[in-house]
């Protein structure tokens, strides 16, 4: 018996007898590499390999999107989410990303609700809060998965590789043109209409509505500026505006070093449901999922 486990009983060299098989454990084993599927190329999935392979593991990533005309509107980097990029040895700073300052609220109406200087209160957490080019994020991190001259083995990013299938049993994975692509682990990051998903337990379960979507678009920071009707909206780096009525709201911040200003349209859904994607492109930039 060991530390009063049953089966466990110690041997005079440190080792351990374990049901009869002796085991040494005088000195821990090397970890052995494992060959991991991540099913998504979007953040999460990138952030995962660039960790995995760190960590000495074998990566490759399915996307199903092709890998040209990226589009996307900003993100925020809440400080949780920054300490994590971090330890992976990205600064979101050294590719455009400006810090949250300030947060103003106005009703509908134009009437000032608050506007609340966080320079202060953000020295409470240990990373920095900023808004960030979703596109300027996502290529860092591509970069970063797949670059040679860093530590572990570059991930095996594959684009236009549509995942139909998946095995969890034997952690297989089948692509729409046939192909099966066997590893140790599968990882699913394939988002809302997500294929892994559907394979771990509650996985049946549809994602339904909030009955609430939003347009997003960029526009120049300095032509709102110039603009005697909007310039009060971007008169200070890093502020957030936001304009709400009962049932919608707009959100506005800037991104790319303040040089850009990203807004959300939020509103009932029913208002648009009967717009196809195609129809919306024609009114608005096109946008990957993200979050506000």
């Amino acid at each position: 018996m060991v530390a009063g486990i049953p089966g466990l009983e110690p041997s005079l060299n440190g080792s351990i007898k374990t049901n009869g098989s002796t085991h040494d454990h005088s000195k821990p084993a090397a970890p052995e590499a494992l060959n991991i599927v991540i099913v998504g190329a979007g953040i999460g999935g990138l952030v995962a390999a660039i960790a995995f392979r760190q960590q000495g593991h074998k990566v490759v990533i399915l996307e199903q999107w092709d890998g040209g005309n990226e589009t996307g509107a900003a993100i925020h980097l809440a400080p949780n989410s920054n300490g994590i990029l971090r330890r992976l040895g990205l600064k979101a700073e050294n590719f455009g990303a400006n810090p949250m300052t300030r947060l103003t609220e106005y009703e509908s109406t134009g009437k000032l609700l608050h506007s609340i200087d966080l320079v202060e209160p953000n020295k409470m957490w240990q990373h920095p809060w900023q808004l960030v080019h979703r596109i300027h994020l996502h290529r860092q991190l591509s970069a970063a998965a797949i670059d040679k001259q860093t530590a572990g083995t570059p991930a095996d990013l594959r684009y236009a590789s549509k995942v139909v299938d998946i095995d969890p049993a034997t952690a297989t994975v089948t692509l729409a043109s046939g192909e099966r692509i066997q590893g140790d682990v599968v990882i699913g990051a394939d988002g809302v209409s997500s294929q892994a998903r559907k394979k771990v337990k509650g996985g049946h379960i549809v994602p339904f509505s909030s009955g609430k979507s939003a347009f997003r678009f960029l526009v120049s920071r300095k032509e709102v500026q110039e603009d005697e009707r909007t310039k009060k909206f971007a008169q200070r780096e890093g502020e957030l505006v936001i304009s709400a009525a009962d049932d919608r709201k707009v959100v506005v911040y800037p991104c790319q070093n303040n040089e850009l200003l990203n807004f959300i349209c939020i509103h009932p859904d029913a208002e648009t449901s009967g717009v196809s994607p195609d129809e919306s492109k024609l009114h608005t930039p096109p946008a990957r999922r993200s979050g506000h």
